[in-house]
C-alpha cells in the first residue's frame, strides 16, 4: 500500500484557484493538504471533487492530514466537503481510479 503525498498546482496566475488531479491505483492512499491560507486567502470559498472508478474520498480538519492520528471522514456523491477542511484524501480500491479536486480561497 502506498501512501503519496501531493501537492495542489495554481491553475491561474491568481493564487486562489488550486487543483489536483491523478490516477489512484487499488490499495494506494493520495493525501492532499490544502494550501495555507494567509492575510489575502483568508479560507476556502469552494470546493469541488470527481471520481472515475472505485475510490473513496475522506477530509479532515486536522491540522496536520499526514499525521497518524489525523481524523477522517468519508465524502459520499452529492456531499460537500466541509470548508472548514485542512485536506482530503483518496483511496483506491478497485482498478485504477482518476481522481480530482479543485479549491478556491477567497
Amino acid at each position: 500500500m502506498a501512501v503519496l503525498r501531493e501537492k495542489f498546482i495554481h491553475t491561474d496566475n491568481t493564487g486562489f484557484n488550486y487543483h489536483w488531479k491523478g490516477d489512484v491505483k487499488a490499495g494506494d492512499t493520495v493525501i492532499l493538504r490544502f494550501p495555507p491560507v494567509t492575510a489575502n486567502k483568508r479560507g476556502v470559498n469552494d470546493i469541488g471533487w470527481q471520481i472515475d472508478g472505485d475510490a473513496a474520498l475522506y477530509a479532515t480538519a486536522s491540522p496536520n492530514p499526514a499525521a497518524d492520528d489525523a481524523l477522517w471522514q468519508e465524502i459520499h456523491d452529492y456531499e460537500d466537503i466541509n470548508k472548514c477542511a485542512s485536506g482530503v484524501k483518496f483511496v483506491g480500491s478497485g482498478g485504477v481510479s482518476r481522481c480530482l479536486v479543485r479549491i478556491i480561497l477567497n
